[in-house]
């Protein structure tokens, strides 16, 4: 769907050579989609991408629990020629500052000599194993905005999204090394199947949301703000999602509420979205670049959503919706959607507009090219 990078003129070069590394690198999560996606899309041509990985392992000093190895995943990323390399960790230590890697063969399989270009996907501060490379330029990805780091190897850092280099610099991060590439999110072909016969939603107005499984962002404004609009003629649709949602969905006794089990099957997330009307967005900590608001755009989907401390969304979502206050202000936000067709429409081509023109994976890979094309010969 995409197409193939092609350029007859580098035929004849010695291939650049690219180490992507990733702790849990082969999960369904965001960070870990991203350096796929990259890693999958670049031109087999011109790069050779080895992708280095481990299972998740326990962490010494937080009950955070990284999302496991998702063989899905695996087979999408060495579908596309990419090398997998996987190493070992017993554990994560994020009492220590640069959150070593504890029992770890990785530098028994990794040589920075071998490589261009080193790229990252990390939370921003420095941190295992980048403090041990030194020589190889790194393209360094980061994910969070708590801290800029000056480490004389970083080529360049890309941050996802306006509202996450704003921070980044906040932190001490140099704005003239920060570069903006947002969240690449394929889109293969679909169907046009969903839900709506199987529910016996037909002629329901569907709002809907899909999150992963986890309490710490959780935010109770959408399903607060359908308890006020909710009728015969409404349906909420939540494909994953926390217990909470569950619980907040039964205590409140909403009508038409239902949930779909968390998948890493494109064509389910695909059927998901095709049922909706509105996406509505909730998350309690804010995006700094949503992949699912991305997905949600890509069908088209006008978008409703709230502040919080990390105000991605309202950059992501743009002219495609609103981002609210509260669950009064949201609970208008969805009749408006409801009722005024004309806006509606509004909204969802500019959804298209902004999907084809900000998220577009072909032209996001290109941004990567260039810049492991200029780091490769810095």
């Amino acid at each position: 769907m995409y197409g193939t990078f092609h350029n007859w003129e580098i035929d004849w070069m010695a291939k650049i050579k690219v180490a992507f590394i990733k702790f849990g690198g082969m999960a369904n999560g965001g960070t870990e989609k991203y350096l796929q996606t990259i890693a999958a899309h670049l031109p087999k041509d011109e790069f050779e991408v080895d992708f280095f990985y481990c299972d998740a392992a326990p962490y010494i000093g937080s009950d955070f629990k990284h999302l496991d190895t998702d063989e899905s995943r695996v087979e999408y990323t060495k579908s596309h020629g990419v090398n997998l390399i996987k190493f070992d960790v017993e554990f994560k230590d994020v009492t220590k500052p640069t959150h070593d890697w504890v029992n770890t063969n990785f530098f028994d399989l990794f040589d920075e000599d071998n490589y261009d270009v080193i790229q990252t996907g990390r939370s921003g501060h420095p941190e295992y194993p980048f403090i041990h490379i030194n020589k190889t330029p790194i393209i360094d990805s980061i994910h969070l905005a708590g801290m800029g780091e000056d480490k004389a190897n970083v080529y360049r850092t890309v941050l996802i999204s306006q509202e996450q280099k704003s921070k980044w610099v906040q932190a001490g991060g140099n704005p003239q090394r920060g570069v903006i590439i947002p969240v690449p999110v394929e889109v293969p072909d679909y169907d046009s199947s969903s839900y709506i016969e199987e529910f016996g939603w037909e002629g329901k107005f569907v709002f809907g949301m899909h999150q992963r499984n986890d309490m710490h962002i959780f935010s109770p404004m959408p399903l607060d703000a359908y308890e006020e609009i909710q009728s015969d003629d409404t349906a909420f649709l939540i494909l994953g999602g926390s217990a909470n949602h569950r619980k907040q969905a039964k205590d409140y006794q909403l009508k038409n509420v239902k949930f779909l089990d968390t998948t890493s099957d494109i064509n389910l997330i695909h059927k998901f979205l095709n049922t909706l009307n509105v996406y509505a967005h909730g998350r309690s900590d804010g995006e700094q670049c949503s992949s699912s608001i991305i997905e949600g755009l890509s069908h088209h989907l006008p978008m409703i959503s709230h502040t919080a401390s990390s105000m991605g969304q309202k950059e992501q979502i743009g002219d495609a919706g609103e981002v609210v206050e509260d669950y009064l202000e949201y609970s208008d936000a969805m009749k408006n959607l409801m009722n005024n067709k004309n806006y509606y429409v509004v909204c969802k081509l500019n959804a298209e507009k902004r999907y084809r023109e900000i998220y577009d994976v072909p032209s996001i890979i290109s941004k990567f090219v260039t810049l492991y094309r200029e780091a490769a010969n810095a």
